[in-house]
Formats: C-alpha cells, structure tokens, sequence
C-alpha cells in the first residue's frame, strides 16, 4: 500500500515542484523540498497513514499541506507579517486553480470552490495576531512552545487562540465539509 501510494505521488512529481516553486523556494532547493516531504509522507506512510483519495488517487492537499511544513519549517521563520499572510492567499489560490483540473464533475468542483472560500473568508475577517497565528501554526512543523519564543508570546496565549478559532472553523464549517466529503455537493452551492 505504502508503495503505491508513493507511485501515485511520484507520478505528480513536476506538479510538486511547480507548486514549491511558487510558495518563493529557491530552484536550487525545489528537489529537496519535495523530497523532504516525500521521506515525511513515507514515515506517516509506515506508521499507518492513509492518504489515499478513493481508490486511484491520493489527497493532493494533504500533501501540498506536507510540502508547505517542509519548505516553511526549513526557512525556519522568525516572526510573522503581513507579507506571509499575502503570499499564503496567493500561494494557496495558485494550489486551488491547479486543483481544479483534477476535478470531472462541475458541480463538485463549484462546492469545493464555495467551502474553501467560506473557511478563507472566515479566515481573514478575523484579527491580524489570530489569523496569523492560526495560519503560522497550521502552515508550519513549528511546534506551539517553538512559535511562542519565537513570537515572544505565551504558550497559553497561542494556545488558546489556536483552540478557539480551530473550534470555531469545526462549527461553521464541519457539516459543509461532511456534506463534500459525503458527496452532497447541492447542499454547499
């Protein structure tokens, strides 16, 4: 299972590299980003992992998520701003246009346009130290104690704040995204 999971990433091998191209990564280091992160994937892999996308596909954003804590982790960022969080959106509008032809079916593709751009929305109306907090923590391998020294903030604080606003995208959104996951895609359009 592990090696066919590996095979189906692989076979996206150049979408990889397209996409850590675009998150600012060096050419010289765009390989070992997405090797990195293949050697990440395989150790969740063996562990018990399933990231399989129905029977002959795998979950390209889970592993876009992979490929942003390993490219980000290595810069191994000191301090958060307004920068960061534009070259998210941007980065992350570039992933959903190259998702997109993934998709066969028009209607599932407008329902998983309509939650993601629910969750950003949300996202971005909210105040600029817990949407960068929130965006720091998820987009990172930085650990919650590693953000808060290098914020210079308190653990609880940045805890607290990833606990609230993680609870509050479960409750707007968790029945929309069961809906996508179980197909009801008229529910979410």
């Amino acid at each position: 299972m592990t090696r066919v999971t590996l095979e189906r990433l692989a076979f996206k091998h150049q979408r990889w590299c397209n996409l850590v191209r675009n998150m600012g990564c060096n050419e010289a280091y765009i390989e070992d980003v997405v090797q990195d992160a293949y050697i990440k994937i395989y150790s969740y892999l063996e562990n018990g992992l399933d990231i399989n996308y129905g029977s002959d596909d795998v979950n390209d954003f889970y592993f876009y998520m992979t490929l942003r804590s390993v490219y980000f982790g290595s810069k191994q960022k000191k301090d958060i701003n307004n920068n960061f969080v534009e070259v998210t959106k941007d980065r992350l509008e570039y992933v959903f246009d190259n998702l997109k032809s993934e998709f066969y079916d028009s209607e599932e593709e407008e329902a998983f346009n309509t939650l993601i751009n629910s969750i950003f929305t949300e996202i971005n109306s909210w105040s600029f130290y817990d949407k960068n907090v929130f965006i720091a923590y998820f987009s990172t391998d930085n650990s919650i104690r590693t953000l808060a020294n290098d914020l210079g903030v308190g653990v609880n604080s940045i805890f607290n704040t990833i606990k609230t606003f993680r609870s509050i995208i479960k409750d707007k959104f968790g029945e929309d995204a069961q809906d996508y996951l179980n197909g009801d895609y008229n529910k979410l359009i």
